[in-house]
């Protein structure tokens, strides 16, 4: 009976310094399990923003020249209903639209391979004018018409192509994706390693607590 019990404090002891490492591996196993959810968590939302972006560079990089090409679209259709209309009333100012069209139709082609956001807002300055300039001469016609299907198509090219330069001038986010996967490579070692400590440790306190006043002496 002595035996038993002598045993089963060796056995208390060595589950006490199983707790100890429990203690100690579970508090920081603790500690790490926050960092690395939360640097995994950073990286994936840097991540997404970055796809995100590039998703938008890459819409924004074809809809403003879309939008180039709809603006001359429709002004083309819009002066050749009127020019058609003066053909027929012999509109002596006819020579004057046709005019208006071949300067816009320059400024057009210059639209279309312009990459100077500051040059694209002048070129759109001048076929505003020459729009006006247009509805006035259509006027003398006896013609109602109105540019602003044409301006409003062009300013809302003007506000994508300035909305893909401010996000192609963005800070480079790569950085801090890098930065965050090391921060997990070098959490995740360790998180590891104490994962199979604390595995190890349990184990061993469940065997040794089985053991207790069952260990045979002879």
């Amino acid at each position: 009976m002595i035996e038993i019990i002598e045993s089963n404090r060796l056995i208390e002891q060595v589950i006490e310094k199983h707790n100890g490492f429990l203690k100690s591996f579970n508090s920081e196993f603790s500690e790490l399990d926050s960092k690395l959810a939360a640097s995994k968590e950073q990286s994936q939302a840097i991540k997404k923003e970055i796809g995100a972006t590039e998703a938008r560079i890459t819409v924004l990089n074809e809809k403003y020249y879309l939008f180039f090409h709809q603006a001359k679209k429709l002004r083309e259709e819009l002066f050749g209903k009127v020019i058609e209309k003066m053909r027929s009333a012999k509109a002596p100012n006819i020579h004057d639209i046709t005019r208006i069209s071949g300067k816009i139709d320059e400024f057009e082609k210059r639209l279309q391979n312009s990459k100077n956001i500051e040059d694209e807002e002048k070129i759109i300055v001048e076929i505003k004018k020459l729009l006006y300039d247009f509805e006035s001469e259509a006027r003398k016609a006896g013609l109602i018409v109105t540019g602003k299907g044409v301006v409003d198509i062009l300013n809302e090219a003007n506000s994508s192509h300035k909305e893909l330069i401010s996000l192609q001038n963005k800070p480079k986010q790569d950085t801090g994706a890098r930065d965050a996967d090391k921060q997990i490579n070098e959490i995740e070692g360790r998180h590891n390693w104490l994962k199979r400590r604390i595995e190890s440790h349990n184990n061993a306190v469940a065997y040794w607590e089985k053991q207790k006043g069952g260990i045979k002496v002879d």
